[in-house]
């Protein structure tokens, strides 16, 4: 997704701007750097997640300003970092693809808003309520902290920017309904698919490059 800076004025850019470098800032300060660096395997996962992610942003599909789809990956580095490390490093990355592709950095505060804040910030609280009220067991987590809530977030993310559109932009709702919401559900499976089988692919091959993963809480005596 890509909402260009023509579509806003300049004073809703700067707001969404100074929000997103406030959550950055939140996020450097609080990231738990320690357990990341002193964790090999999950290390090069993080490392090995950002050369590949955004591959997959570039291969993009749409045909108006705003209204074009790609895997982001938001739930799945939520699960695999925690929601600290995902934001920045999916900030890294977004960055790096704001600048390759020769897209107004102005955009980047609002986009990541939409794009990173608000599905990872969901899956945050939805994966603390299952690890707090929910039976804690391998099934339990992929499929509903894998699959299930990278779909839902990404149905957040996708409601949230058809409101910013409609209140920020000369888009119309009939425009949003069919440039935006049509197409909308072939994004939804794609991230709960690809999140889905990520996650439960280093969860039996390398469980301890996730964060919010557990052996222990998990798998022994299931």
């Amino acid at each position: 997704m890509n909402l260009p800076a023509q579509l806003f004025t300049n004073d809703s850019l700067l707001l969404a701007n100074a929000a997103f470098v406030w959550l950055l800032y939140r996020a450097l300060l609080q990231a738990p750097w320690r357990k990341l660096l002193d964790n090999t395997d999950m290390m090069n996962a993080l490392i090995g997640l950002m050369f590949c992610t955004p591959v997959f942003w570039q291969l993009s599909a749409g045909i108006r300003p705003g209204f074009n789809f790609h895997l982001i990956g938001a739930t799945l580095f939520l699960l695999m970092f925690g929601w600290h490390i995902a934001l920045i490093s999916l900030s890294v990355i977004m960055l790096g693809t704001w600048i390759y592709s020769g897209l107004d950095l102005m955009t980047l505060g609002l986009n990541g808003l939409l794009m990173l804040a608000v599905p990872m910030l969901f899956s945050e609280g939805l994966l603390r309520f299952c690890q707090r009220y929910l039976p804690k067991n391998f099934f339990m987590f992929v499929l509903l902290n894998g699959f299930a809530c990278a779909a839902i977030a990404t149905i957040m993310m996708i409601v949230a920017t058809s409101l910013v559109l409609l209140a920020l932009s000369h888009y119309t709702w009939p425009e949003i309904q069919y440039h935006y919401l049509i197409p909308a559900p072939i994004l939804i499976f794609a991230e709960a698919f690809a999140t889905g089988a990520v996650i439960t692919a280093f969860i039996v091959s390398h469980p301890e490059a996730v964060m919010n993963f557990s052996e222990k809480e998990y798998l022994t005596g299931k």
